[in-house]
C-alpha cells in the first residue's frame, strides 16, 4: 500500500512547481485503466447491451409484421464494346479496364434520371400498388417516386463479371419482380433503338460514299481510254497497251545501250589506227619484219659470221687481214638487215595506215549514223516514258478508287449484317427477375446481432464518456498525469474505512490509530520526511486550491503524526476568514501568566501581544502547541507579509521541530504570501471536489510566487471497482483485524 502512495524515487529536494515527474509522460490510457473502467461500469454496459438486443428483436418483429421488403433480381449481359465483325468468331480480348468502364457506363445509363422517369410512364409500373402510393388524386408525385427508385432500385456491375444486375426492393414480391423486369425491358429496347439508329446513319453515309466512288471510278476509266486513243496504238486493249509500252521501252533501252557500246568501240579503233600510223613501230610491225624470208637469211648469215669472227680473233688477233675481212663482211650484213627491216616496216605501216584510214572513214560515218539513231531512240523513249508515266498514274488512281470502293462495299455489307444482328446493342437479357420467395428485409440474423453490438457499443461509449468527461482529480494517476506534481500521500474516503465511523476525521490518527485513514496519514508523514534533509523544512504551509477541500483536516492529522514521534510541533492557524484550529484542539490555558484566552495570530501581528500570550497548549502532551488565528484583521495579506510574521517564523524554527501553517486556500492572496515565506508547501486535493483545472491553476499560482512545493496530498479517495486500491484496502483491513485481535504476550 505504501508503494501506491509515496513517490517511486523520492528526490532529496522538492521538485520545482510544474516539473514533470517520471510518470507524467504516460498520458495515454493504459490497458489496466481500460479494464478498470470496464469493471466499474460493467452493470451499465450489460444493461445497455441487453436493451440493444431487445430493441433489435422488437425492431425485427415490427418491421417483419408491418413493413417487410422483397427484392427481385434480374441481370443484363454486357458484350464487349466496339463494332463486331460478323465474319469473325475469335475473341478480340478487350482490355479489362475498358470493359469495366463500358459496363459502368451502362449502369449510369440505367440509373439516369431520364430512364427512371421513362420507367414511371410504363403501364406495367403504373398498375402496381407501389406506384399508387405516389398518386394523390389526379396528380402524381414524380419527384418522390424517382427518389424512391433511386433508393430501392439497385443497379450494380460486379467486378470480374459480364453482367449488370438490376434489383428492386418493395413491399410485394410480385411488384418487385414486375418493376425489375420492366426496367430491364426498357433498357434493352432503348439500347437497341439507339444502336440501330446509329447503324442506319452509318449505312446512309457509306451508301453515299459508294455512289461517289463509282462516279470517280468511271472518270478514271475515261482518262485511261483517252491516253490510249492519243497514241498510235489506241486500238490495243488496256492490258495489251500496257504490255506494249513496257516491251517497247525495254527494247529501246536495249538498243540505246548497244549503240552506245558500238560508238565507244569505234572511237577506240580509230584512235588505235591513228597511233599506229604516226608513231613508232609497234608489235604488229615487228612481227611482220621477223617473218620476212630475206631478213631471216640475213640474220642466219650474221649468226654464221659472228662465231667465225670470234674464232679468228682468238687465232690471229685484231689486226689480221682475215679478221678485218670477216668483220667488214659482218658489218655489211648488219647494215643490209637494217635497211631491209626499214623497207619492210615502211611498206607494212603504209599499208596498215591506208587500211586503218579506210576503216576510220567507214566507222566515222557509221558512228554519226549511230549517234543520230541514238538521238531518235532517246526522243522516242522520252515520249513513251511520259505516256507510260501518265498511264501508270491514271491506272494507280483508278485502282485506288476501285480498292476503296470494294472496301466501302464490304463495310456496307457488314453494317447491314450488324443492323440485323441481335447483339448490335452490346447488351442482352441474361435472366429475368423472378418473384422472391423470402423477405430481404428484415432479417433476424441481422437485427439481433446488430442490436447486441449497438447496445454494447453504446454501453462502452457511455462508460468511457462518463470517465473521460469527469475532470475531478480522483486517483493518484490523475495527479501524476494531469497535475504533474509529486504525490506524497493518499487519504482514503471515510466510507472506505469501517474503523473511522465514530471518530473525528480531524483527529483520526489519535482516535482510530488502527484505521486505514490513520495508516494513510502516517505514510504521508513518512513520505514528507524522506523528501528532504531533516531540518530543511521546518515551516510547512498546508493549503488547497479552494475552500472545503480538507486542508485543515490534513494539517491537524499531520501535526498529530509528527507529535506522535515526540517532535515539538506548532500549528499556526493563518486562515483568518475561516479559522478552525481553535475548535479542533482543546485549549488547556497553559500559556504564560498574562495569557489571554482570545489572543491569537492577528493580535501578535498587530503588536497587541507577544508570542507567549498567543500560544495555546493542546490537551495532548507538551509536544503540540497551537496559535489560533485570532480576530479577523482589516488587512490580512499585509500582516502576513510583514516583519513580525517573519520574526515569528524565525523564532518558531528555533523552538520547534516542525511548524505547520494551516493557511487559507489559494483563492485569496494570503496563501501566496505564506507560500513565499514558508520552507515548503503541501497542496491538498480533494477527490470529490477538486477539478483538474483548479489543481493546475493552484500549481500555476504557486509557481508565480516562486514557492517551494514539497508535494501534494489527495484526500477522499474511493476504491474504484477494477482498481488496485480496492484490493489494497481490503487486504489492509483483514491484516489489521488479525493484528488487533491477537492477544498481547
Amino acid at each position: 500500500m505504501t508503494s501506491q502512495i509515496q513517490p517511486t524515487n523520492p528526490a532529496p529536494m522538492a521538485r520545482p512547481i510544474g516539473a514533470r515527474p517520471p510518470m507524467a509522460m504516460q498520458t495515454a490510457m493504459t490497458p489496466k485503466e481500460v479494464v478498470g473502467i470496464l469493471r466499474r461500469h460493467m452493470l451499465l454496459i450489460l444493461i445497455l447491451t441487453i436493451l440493444g438486443t431487445v430493441a433489435g428483436a422488437v425492431g425485427w418483429y415490427m418491421f417483419d409484421r408491418y413493413c417487410p421488403r422483397y427484392t427481385a433480381v434480374g441481370a443484363i449481359e454486357v458484350l464487349e464494346p466496339g463494332l463486331t465483325d460478323p465474319d469473325t468468331f475469335a475473341d478480340r480480348g478487350t482490355n479489362k479496364d475498358i470493359y469495366d468502364r463500358f459496363r459502368n457506363s451502362k449502369v449510369m445509363r440505367i440509373r439516369s434520371l431520364g430512364t427512371l422517369q421513362e420507367l414511371l410512364r410504363r403501364e406495367g409500373v403504373r398498375e402496381t400498388r407501389w406506384f399508387a402510393q405516389f398518386v394523390e388524386g389526379a396528380h402524381t408525385d414524380i419527384p418522390r417516386a424517382v427518389k424512391d427508385l433511386e433508393k430501392h432500385l439497385r443497379v450494380t456491375a460486379p467486378r470480374d463479371d459480364v453482367h449488370v444486375t438490376v434489383a428492386m426492393t418493395c413491399g410485394r414480391p410480385d411488384e418487385s419482380k414486375t418493376i425489375a423486369n420492366e426496367m430491364i425491358d426498357l433498357f434493352l429496347r432503348n439500347q437497341r433503338d439507339a444502336a440501330t439508329q446509329d447503324m442506319r446513319r452509318q449505312l446512309k453515309m457509306r451508301t453515299d460514299q459508294t455512289v461517289k466512288l463509282q462516279g470517280e471510278l468511271r472518270g478514271a476509266n475515261d482518262e485511261l481510254r483517252k491516253i490510249r486513243e492519243g497514241t498510235p496504238f489506241g486500238n490495243l486493249g488496256e492490258t495489251t497497251f500496257r504490255d506494249y509500252l513496257t516491251e517497247s521501252l525495254a527494247d529501246q533501252q536495249t538498243s540505246l545501250s548497244r549503240l552506245e557500246n558500238t560508238i565507244i568501240r569505234l572511237e577506240s579503233n580509230v584512235e588505235i589506227l591513228r597511233q599506229r600510223a604516226e608513231g613508232e613501230y609497234d608489235e604488229v610491225v615487228r612481227e611482220q619484219v621477223e617473218r620476212d624470208p630475206t631478213s631471216q637469211r640475213m640474220r642466219d648469215s650474221i649468226a654464221t659470221l659472228e662465231p667465225a669472227l670470234a674464232e679468228l680473233l682468238t687465232r690471229f688477233g685484231e689486226n689480221h687481214r682475215r679478221v678485218r675481212e670477216v668483220r667488214d663482211a659482218l658489218e655489211q650484213r648488219r647494215q643490209d638487215l637494217a635497211r631491209r627491216q626499214v623497207e619492210i616496216a615502211d611498206i607494212l605501216r603504209k599499208a596498215n595506215y591506208r587500211s586503218a584510214h579506210d576503216q576510220m572513214v567507214f566507222f566515222t560515218a557509221e558512228l554519226e549514223a549511230q549517234r543520230k539513231q541514238l538521238q531518235d531512240v532517246k526522243a522516242e523513249y522520252k515520249d513513251m516514258s511520259k505516256v507510260r508515266a501518265d498511264y501508270t498514274e491514271a491506272m494507280t488512281r483508278r485502282d485506288e478508287k476501285q480498292t476503296l470502293l470494294e472496301e466501302v462495299n464490304t463495310v456496307v455489307e457488314k453494317l447491314r449484317a450488324l443492323h440485323d444482328d441481335d447483339q448490335v446493342a452490346k447488351v442482352k437479357l441474361a435472366w429475368e427477375a423472378t418473384a422472391p420467395l423470402e423477405k430481404s428485409f428484415p432479417r433476424l440474423t441481422l437485427f439481433i446481432p446488430g442490436g447486441f453490438i449497438l447496445g454494447l457499443l453504446a454501453g462502452l461509449g457511455l462508460a468511457f464518456a462518463i470517465e473521460l468527461l469527469n475532470d475531478f482529480v480522483r486517483t493518484p494517476s490523475d495527479v501524476m498525469r494531469h497535475v504533474r506534481a509529486p504525490l506524497l500521500g493518499m487519504i482514503c474516503h471515510a466510507d472506505e474505512d469501517d474503523g473511522a465511523d465514530a471518530a473525528n476525521l480531524a483527529h483520526i490518527v489519535q482516535q482510530a490509530p488502527y484505521s486505514i485513514m490513520s495508516e494513510c496519514y502516517r505514510q504521508f508523514r513518512t513520505n514528507l520526511k524522506i523528501t528532504g534533509k531533516e531540518g530543511d523544512r521546518k515551516v510547512l504551509l498546508v493549503t488547497s486550491g479552494s475552500g472545503g477541500d480538507g486542508k485543515t483536516t490534513v494539517a491537524a492529522n499531520l501535526a498529530d503524526t509528527l507529535a506522535a514521534e515526540q517532535n515539538r510541533v506548532l500549528i499556526i492557524d493563518a486562515n483568518f476568514r475561516r479559522p478552525m484550529m481553535a475548535s479542533l484542539f482543546p485549549k488547556s490555558g497553559a500559556g504564560g501568566a498574562d495569557s489571554h484566552i482570545d489572543y491569537g495570530l492577528s493580535n501578535y501581528l498587530m503588536a497587541q501581544c507577544d508570542m507567549d500570550n498567543g500560544l495555546i497548549r493542546s490537551a495532548v502532551p507538551d509536544c503540540l502547541d497551537i496559535i489560533d488565528s485570532g480576530p479577523l484583521p482589516a488587512s490580512p495579506a499585509e500582516l502576513l507579509s510583514g516583519a513580525r510574521m517573519k520574526d515569528l517564523l524565525d523564532t518558531c524554527r528555533r523552538m520547534y521541530d516542525y511548524v505547520i501553517i494551516d493557511g487559507p486556500p489559494l483563492l485569496v492572496s494570503d496563501a501566496r504570501t505564506l507560500a513565499a515565506a514558508a520552507d515548503g508547501t503541501v497542496l491538498v486535493f480533494n477527490a470529490e471536489s477538486t477539478r483538474r483545472g483548479a489543481a493546475q491553476r493552484a500549481l500555476r499560482e504557486l509557481r508565480e510566487v516562486n514557492a517551494s512545493l514539497v508535494g501534494t496530498v489527495l484526500i477522499g479517495v474511493k476504491a474504484m471497482k477494477g482498481g488496485y486500491f480496492q484490493e489494497v484496502f481490503r487486504s489492509y483491513q483483514e491484516y489489521q483485524r488479525v493484528q488487533v485481535g491477537r492477544p498481547m504476550a
